[in-house]
């Protein structure tokens, strides 16, 4: 009989142990859907890239994401490049990869250099993580330049 009670509290012990480690393992990371902003550092000559972005989910690892940016320099021309761009994100535990195509060139300031940047605009690249709480995402901005980036999430307003 002490046997057989022993046993069950072990086996009690052995149920409660792997229910609290199954409540404490890591939940999954926060998906990256939905609409969001994002701005670089400065880079080198004053520049900055910043603009508004949505992702939808397309697959299940997959998601399609359209954005519009501004380039913005304060030292060189041009001034600004305005730009409509589509791309994929895949997402890897909280590892996000943004790959985009130039969907349009917009407004060129000034508008000399807008056959110049039809030309030679680099698609822009991101490469960030998204935080537990699933409302800002750090990283790194790549194209012709690298900056680092944050994206912050637009939260739906509920009223």
């Amino acid at each position: 009989m002490k046997h057989a009670v022993s046993l069950g509290i072990l086996a009690s012990l052995f149920l409660f142990c792997t229910s609290v480690t199954s409540v404490n393992a890591e939940s999954p990371a926060p998906s990256p859907v939905g609409a969001w902003s994002f701005m670089t550092s400065t880079m080198s000559e004053g520049c900055t890239l910043s603009g508004s972005m949505n992702i939808t989910r397309k697959t299940n690892k997959t998601m399609a994401c359209t954005f519009k940016a501004v380039w913005a320099c304060t030292q060189v021309a041009p001034r600004s490049v305005e730009t409509d761009q589509t791309c994929t994100a895949k997402q890897s535990g909280s590892a996000v990869t943004i790959t985009s195509k130039i969907a349009k060139i917009g407004k060129v300031t000034p508008a000399n250099y807008a056959d110049f940047m039809r030309a030679n605009y680099a698609a822009d690249h991101f490469q960030v993580k998204i935080d537990t709480s699933g409302d800002r995402m750090d990283g790194l901005f790549h194209s012709y330049g690298q900056a680092s980036v944050v994206f912050r999430r637009h939260l739906e307003l509920v009223g």
